[in-house]
């Protein structure tokens, strides 16, 4: 029975099971199963690596001694785990109203720490087999060159297994790894490697075959259009030049510099004549994609800009719990709380986002564990590269190369993640710490080993408890892995509304496979509302919030049902939390709005707080002004009543309900003050008078006067248009009639006197295309239909 708490070799049953671990799970994926194609390839890489450790205990149970093999890494990677943990517990301490979500997502944090993190990095220190360590490097380069062919044939246009070409990125590749991030932090991770294998030729593999096989890496990198993983490119390849350079002698120097230079023209080749992509959605070629940076200094720009926002509200969980963060695991829960008030400012409208990941190493760890979790990171890698570069130096000349290849590639890993979240993603996870892991099994005198006599009872026991958690962490795997099936396959038939019944048995499975899982939770209440089971739809929407508690839309949908079975107290304090989370949401400030108006005695001033916020947010919404000048109204504020209700009208000047309002309150107000409002009605009944006796000129000089002071009044735009119409000013006349279209695309009139007007003007395809408008508005249009002759 294999030890892999022994130094033995492997038996072939645990080799087969990492070459399916490496040479399966990166690409395996399904187009139709479930939600994200790359679920599968996690779930079973979270059975296997669990499996392996669980047969190592079984061979250390059976032969009664555990050797546990450990490096100078271990007390610092360990203890970091150790103190990830803490803060995670006491995160329940500090947070008691979110118990179960921190359970919920911090768990999730907790066992990528110890699968994916400890157990890859534990079971790399034992492949201490040259050829075994060979063989999965050889499997690795083939898998990045699978995934890399594909990626780049998407990146064309050319889509070889889902059934129509992918678009959420535009032409950036998602391959096998579901996301074009994912797939080049994993090649950042892999052309270090395989450059310095090629150049001394490490694990014997042909140059010829490692060269194309590094621009075919190279290529696929250039498609994703990752900026931060081509830095992390860079400064891989840098440490490796810089750390064989210096230790080679002049001989070697003239044998290595040729491959080295085709290797480095094939590369700058790829990066300066690398095309853009197929897809119409975006598309950039490297230069470009470059440029775009400089955007940062003219304005906004989304990628940089959504990055601040993050990193700002992860700045606010460091200041509000500076020594141990909010809790391992929990950045996706608290983020949304602080991202609200940010969402505010001009800066960050438009880049709201749940943020599982802070997008920075150091602010992923600093809002987490806090300041002292950041120091233990620090001193981690600190330990890591100063024992690595030593350890290179030990190594025979081709292992030296391969070791710099692996300090480079982790090394671009955390380069890349400075701008990226894939470290804490399985697939790349996996490689980055066997990589860690590897480093030291180049070297077996670094591996040190403590043997423990399972003899007695008590570490019996424990070896069977730690047996025990290993096979609930393989059966949770299984469990996640249906659910996420059975959610898909329910969504999908919730979204199509067809057949709802099927959707809540779907998702009712699901639940019973995993009942923390906050979209399945979600989608399940909203079956249930669309089905009128209202009480069923609360208690999934509260077992939604179990699993996190930071969804704005969740407690959205809950109070409108809270709403509609007469329950206003309870809706009103979730629409509040709603818009705590998310103050854009305009059908919060709406909903919210329609139950305070229910109850104004008792809610006036927070009424009154709701639309002023929501109208400072939402400035161009009309209903929201003239609701404002409502509760003014009910309340005699006139004044204030009036400005809210001029406000509508600068909003939308045809809004009769808000001319009403006005005038119903006219006699409360000084003559001054509604002086604005009785002018303009006054100009509009002038230019009406003077167009009816054809006084052009005089028309033009009070609709004028109308359109400075309502830029958005259709129907200003409207008679400019008419009146220029007939003083034979085509030019002006075809601008203004533009411009009342654009404000109210509905309006037939003044779409049929553009098309006569471009008519006039001798632009007659312009004409057609606008008489097609116009029927498509109003088709009984007859004399656009003789226009265009139609029947």
């Amino acid at each position: 029975m294999f030890n892999v708490f022994s130094m033995e070799p492997l038996p072939r049953l645990v080799r087969s099971l990492l070459y399916i671990l490496f040479g399966v799970c990166p690409i395996l994926f399904f187009t139709d199963l479930t939600r994200n194609p790359y679920y599968t390839q996690i779930a079973l890489m979270n059975v296997l690596i669990p499996g392996i450790a669980l047969f190592g205990l079984i061979g250390a149970f059976r032969k009664k001694e555990l050797v546990w093999a450990f490096t100078v890494l271990d007390r610092p990677l360990l203890i970091l785990i150790g103190f990830s943990l803490f803060s995670w517990l006491a995160s329940f301490a500090a947070h008691r109203s979110f118990l179960s979500a921190i359970y919920s997502e911090g768990s999730r944090g907790a066992i990528f720490l110890i699968v994916n993190t400890y157990l890859v990095y534990a079971i790399a220190l034992r492949v201490q087999d040259r050829k075994l360590f060979r063989n999965l490097l050889w499997i690795t380069y083939l898998v990045s060159v699978i995934a890399s062919v594909y990626g780049m044939a998407q990146y064309f246009g050319v889509e070889l297994i889902w059934p129509h070409n992918l678009n959420p990125y535009g032409s950036r590749p998602v391959s096998t790894f579901g996301n074009p991030n994912f797939m080049s932090s994993y090649l950042v991770l892999v052309i270090p490697v395989m450059i310095a294998d090629l150049l001394f030729q490490t694990t014997g593999a042909p140059r010829v075959f490692l060269l194309a096989a590094v621009l075919c890496d190279v290529g696929a990198l250039l498609a994703t259009m990752t900026r931060s993983s081509w830095l992390g490119m860079l400064v891989g390849l840098v440490i490796v030049g810089l750390g064989l350079w210096p230790t080679l002698d002049a001989k070697r120097r003239v044998s290595i510099r040729k491959w080295g230079l085709v290797v480095a023209l094939g590369i700058g080749l790829l990066v300066i004549f690398w095309p853009q992509g197929q897809s119409s959605n975006y598309r950039a070629t490297v230069l470009t994609r470059l440029t775009e940076v400089k955007q940062m200094v003219h304005g906004r720009y989304a990628s940089a800009s959504q990055r601040f926002l993050i990193w700002t509200a992860a700045w606010g969980m460091v200041q509000d719990h500076p020594l141990i963060g909010k809790g391992w695991g929990c950045f996706e829960l608290f983020y949304p709380f602080y991202q609200s008030q940010l969402l505010l400012e001009p800066a960050f409208q438009g880049y709201r986002t749940h943020a599982n990941n802070a997008h920075n190493e150091i602010m992923e760890y600093w809002a987490q564990i806090g300041t002292i979790g950041l120091g233990l990171v620090l001193w981690l890698w600190v330990v890591f590269f100063r024992f690595n570069a030593s350890l290179a130096r030990r190594l025979p000349e081709s292992w030296r190369a391969m070791a710099w290849g692996l300090i480079g590639g982790v090394a671009g890993m955390l380069v890349d993640n400075l701008l990226n979240v894939s470290v804490h993603f399985a697939v790349p996870a996996l490689l980055f710490w066997w990589w860690v892991g590897s480093l030291f099994a180049l070297d077996p005198s670094t591996v040190r080993t403590v043997r423990w006599d399972l003899s007695s009872f008590w570490r019996k026991a424990g070896v069977i408890l730690a047996g025990v958690f290993l096979v609930c962490l393989i059966a949770r795997s299984f469990c996640f892995w249906r659910q996420e099936i059975n959610f898909f396959e329910g969504f999908k038939l919730s979204k199509g509304g067809t057949n709802l019944v099927s959707a809540q048995a779907a998702l009712e499975r699901a639940y019973a496979w995993h009942p923390l899982e906050v979209n399945n939770n979600y989608e399940l209440g909203n079956v249930y509302a669309r089905l009128n089971q209202k009480e069923k739809a609360l208690v999934m929407y509260r077992r939604a919030l179990d699993a996190n508690a930071g969804y704005d839309e969740i407690y959205f949908n809950q109070g409108t049902m809270l709403m509609q079975l007469g329950r206003d107290p309870e809706a009103i304090a979730n629409y509040r939390i709603c818009l705590a989370i998310n103050p854009l949401s305009h059908d919060a400030y709406n909903a919210l709005a329609t139950v305070y108006m229910k109850n104004i005695p008792r809610f006036g001033a927070e009424t009154e707080s709701l639309y002023q916020q929501g109208t400072r947010v939402f400035p161009l919404d009309k209903d929201l002004w003239n609701n404002l000048g409502y509760l003014y109204t009910q309340g005699q504020r006139w004044e204030p009543a009036y400005q809210a209700y001029f406000q509508a009208l600068q909003v939308d000047p045809e809004f009769d309900l808000a001319r009403r309002n006005i005038a119903a309150i006219l006699k409360h107000l000084p003559p001054s003050t509604a002086e604005p409002f009785l002018r303009i009605e006054a100009d509009f009944r002038d230019v009406e008078r003077l167009m009816d006796g054809r006084r052009w000129n005089e028309a033009l000089v009070r609709v004028r006067r109308l359109e400075t002071a309502l830029p958005r009044s259709y129907r200003a735009h409207f008679y400019a248009g008419n009146i220029f119409f007939s003083l034979k000013r085509l030019d002006e006349a075809a601008v203004e009639y533009e411009q009342a279209v654009a404000l109210q695309p509905g309006g037939e009139g003044a779409w049929q006197n553009l098309g006569v007007t471009y008519d006039r003007l001798g632009q007659t395809d312009k004409a057609d295309q606008v008489f097609r408008k116009v029927l498509q508005i109003n088709p009984a249009n007859q004399t656009v239909k003789a226009r265009l002759g139609i029947q």
